[in-house]
């Protein structure tokens, strides 16, 4: 079931930036690749966005962004965006696994599905499902070890804007897993957020407490 409420989704954590509103005129979604400006270009698209999608900033009624895993700067300016949406609109603000994101569109597939993002030094962070649903929390892992995680037997389908690199270090480990991979989110996951948040999906969506933050999985360097 969809509502007619006005929804933000902001997604920057990935050199990509994505910006998705839905209200009165419709869905509009801007996206840009490898903008590496996001701080300078996000309020311009948050506009452009909701006057798109027929209302303003103000009369936002749920404002949805990623919880994590990814980068500590682009997590950080995604949950400080919302935030001030959610305070100048006094909305509610959800979050959503951006691993759940890169994996929705081929939850279909009959096999082992793994969200990944690529977490630099040879790991990413990834989640698992099966049949649809999760079956296992997000992960911080290497390809080398990732065989622990598999069935031989099963066919692997890994998705994500890493997919291809995961792939092919995961072949390189462990050449007789069936391994194929999918490009999912490239361009940044706010319609994906949008969507699932829009669906009331809840088993996916948690809301945000004052206390709350981002979920980063991994220590950022400064606390190692």
């Amino acid at each position: 079931m969809h509502s007619k409420m006005n929804i933000i989704a902001i997604d920057t954590i990935t050199p990509a930036l994505s910006v998705s509103a839905k209200g009165p005129k419709g869905t509009a979604t801007i996206e840009l690749e490898e903008s590496g400006q996001h701080a300078q270009s996000i309020i311009q698209i948050l506009d452009t966005a909701v006057s798109l999608a027929g209302f303003s900033a103000k009369e936002t009624e749920l404002v949805v962004c990623p919880s994590g895993p990814g980068s500590f700067t682009g997590l950080r300016l995604a949950w400080s965006a919302a935030k001030a949406i959610q305070l100048s609109a006094g909305c509610p603000m959800r979050v959503i696994q951006a691993l759940d994101c890169y994996a929705r569109p081929v939850l279909h597939f009959p096999g082992l599905v793994a969200s990944v993002l690529d977490a630099k030094k040879n790991r990413f962070y990834a989640r698992l499902y099966r049949q649809g649903s999760p079956c296992s929390e997000p992960l911080d892992i290497s390809p080398e070890t990732f065989s622990g995680y598999a069935d031989p037997e099963e066919q692997i389908l890994v998705a994500g804007p890493d997919s291809r690199e995961f792939s092919d270090k995961l072949r390189d480990f462990s050449p007789l897993l069936s391994v194929q991979y999918v490009k999912t989110g490239h361009l940044g996951i706010a319609r994906e957020l949008l969507l699932i948040a829009d669906s009331n999906q809840l088993q996916y969506t948690e809301y945000v407490t004052e206390d709350s933050g981002p979920l980063y999985v991994r220590k950022s360097d400064a606390e190692n």
